[in-house]
């Protein structure tokens, strides 16, 4: 038995078996697996992103790419069906047939409820809208003591209210109060009037009356007021100061105007 290993034909049968494991060898990792795995080849994956679905796909497979639609989001500044994003990202090499999931805009928006915001400023009114998912296209303001706070909001031209429901991106307009301006009046003329005339044109602009007798014997008219009516301006519950041709009447005082502000 000892004889055979020491003999030729164990030699030639051992360096058969020896050449067939690197024949093996050699057929597996060079031949069969590069052919099986396409050793070599690849492809750049093309940008499809926002692209509509339907030439996404076909980009995607002219390139030698499969195609599987991971989820869908919504993006109010985006076409229903466009590609929002991809994986594997566009320019990366990939093996021919590689799988690429994307992710498309939904076509229908989801609703959402009409969060709370009046009363709240504008830079919060805003941000809430914005967690919330919608959107502020416009600001209109409007004479209120309330300023730079919300007062109402609108879509579509209507007032909404908290908890109404909207599409997701809609565009929210806030109406907000820009405070009272103050008010300012032309000076009538009351020159030749009475007092009480007088009293009763200044309080229909807004102004209050004060009142100066020269207690001669006149006829009881104004004859000069200050300031003068020839286009001057003052704030509403400003008093006019008139000088009147006679004896001042015991106890007249001219009544003012509630809020009236004596200091210019």
């Amino acid at each position: 038995m000892f004889d055979y290993f020491k003999s030729k034909e164990f030699f030639l049968t051992l360096l058969g078996l020896v050449a067939v494991v690197v024949l093996g060898f050699l057929f597996i990792f060079y031949i069969f697996l590069p052919t099986y795995t396409k050793h070599g080849a690849s492809v750049v994956v093309p940008d499809v992103q926002k692209l509509g679905y339907k030439e996404a796909i076909g980009k995607l497979e002219r390139a030698g790419l499969a195609v599987e639609v991971r989820d869908s989001l919504y993006m109010p500044n985006l076409s229903p069906l466009t590609v929002i994003r991809q994986n594997p990202l566009p320019t990366n090499t990939v093996k021919p047939g590689r799988t690429v999931y994307i992710s498309l805009n939904k076509a229908v928006p989801p609703m959402v409820k009409m969060p709370k915001v009046v009363d709240l400023s504008v830079y919060q009114a805003k941000a809430r809208l914005e967690s919330w998912k919608l959107q502020v296209q416009d600001i209109k303001r409007v004479p209120d003591i309330a300023k730079n706070a919300v007062l109402r909001a609108q879509y579509k031209g209507k007032e909404i209210k908290e908890g109404t429901e909207v599409p997701q991106g809609a565009g929210i307009v806030l109406i907000i109060g820009e405070g009272l301006k103050e008010a300012f009046v032309e000076v009538p003329d009351v020159t030749g009037l009475s007092f009480d005339e007088a009293q009763a044109k200044l309080g229909v602009a807004g102004l209050n009356i004060n009142a100066v007798y020269d207690n001669g014997g006149g006829n009881n008219r104004i004859y000069d007021q200050y300031p003068k009516p020839q286009g001057d301006s003052v704030k509403q519950g400003w008093p006019i100061d008139v000088f009147i041709h006679g004896k001042e009447p015991e106890g007249l005082e001219a009544p003012l105007i509630e809020g009236q502000d004596l200091e210019k």
